[in-house]
């Protein structure tokens, strides 16, 4: 007979959509680009000191295409209308060609921008370059939850973010197919091996009533999951009735001994480690979540461009 998944096993299924994101929060990182594209000095873009479109004297209105130059899942195009509006580009009309979350070939046009070609220059790299990287992330994310599908095992993303772009990153993540852990430090409770060793609480009844408390004053508003590093751990945890466990870099093996005495009582994340060449060696252990920041801090740019049709 098979059990049934934990009771907070769908909350952890979590996707951050555009319309959850701070947009002011994202506007301060957008004028911050512009800022240092101006050094320091912008105020709007007739002011703009791009000093080499002024130099060639480009003023006419023309059209460019943002175009991918390999495979990948697109993300950021919900972008472009803030970034226009932070620039105060007024004279660019965008047609988009795709959405976020799309899977692309390469050579396939993305969007296409008509107007200003002053405009379009000064503000290209800046739209390359959230594009890029947050197409990145999604790409990478993409192919670690297929890695994952076959097993039955699902992929969360982390905190390691870049500092003031964690809602873009996680958004990234969300269209690139993963889930979405913890936003921060005020949405759910995660009791880390820091935290035990502070309170020294980390073995044992001693460990098993100290979560216990916690359950009993935070369970009806918070998830509350507690990391641990080794298996004597697991069970103290699991009769204080916490949400979810986070196995610490455990070796698949320990993993697949932890499913064994978890018994679906608690949800099962594993983290730690964790990358493209290990992930489906853990998967086959069979966790419910695996969790890796690696999408975030280690996949790479796309290849995106931008030319004049």
């Amino acid at each position: 007979m098979v059990k049934p998944f934990p009771k907070t096993y769908e909350n952890f299924k979590f996707q951050i959509s555009w319309e959850d994101l701070d947009l002011s929060q994202v506007k301060e990182v957008i004028k911050l680009g512009l800022y240092e594209d101006a050094g320091g000095k912008f105020h709007s873009l007739k002011k703009f000191p791009d000093i080499t479109t002024k130099a060639c004297k480009i003023n006419n209105s023309g059209e460019a295409l943002i175009v991918s130059r390999e495979p990948m899942v697109v993300c950021g195009l919900k972008l472009l209308p803030l970034i226009l509006e932070s620039a105060g580009a007024k004279n660019i009309d965008v047609d988009y060609l795709c959405n976020d979350g799309d899977s692309l070939q390469e050579k396939i046009n993305i969007a296409r921008l008509s107007g200003s070609q002053f405009e379009i220059l000064t503000i290209e790299r800046i739209i390359l370059n959230f594009l890029q990287k947050l197409s990145g992330i999604a790409t990478k994310t993409h192919f670690f939850s297929t890695q994952l599908e076959s097993f039955g095992v699902h992929f969360l993303d982390t905190r390691k973010t870049t500092p003031s772009m964690r809602g873009l990153e996680k958004y990234a993540t969300a269209c690139g197919g993963g889930f979405n852990h913890r936003m921060g430090l005020f949405d759910r409770i995660l009791i880390k091996d820091n935290h035990l060793a502070a309170t020294k609480c980390q073995q044992g009844l001693k460990l098993e009533n100290f979560l216990s408390k916690i359950v009993s004053h935070y369970a009806s508003s918070y998830l509350i999951e507690v990391e641990i590093d080794s298996l004597e751990q697991l069970e103290p945890a699991l009769r204080a009735n916490v949400d979810a466990v986070l196995l610490d870099n455990f070796s698949p093996e320990e993993i697949k001994e932890a499913v064994s005495i978890n018994k679906q009582k608690a949800v099962l994340e594993a983290s730690g480690g964790i990358n493209e060449n290990t992930l489906q060696e853990f998967a086959r252990s069979k966790p419910h979540f695996i969790s890796s920041g690696y999408p975030i801090h280690s996949g790479r740019w796309m290849d995106i461009g931008m030319d004049w049709s």
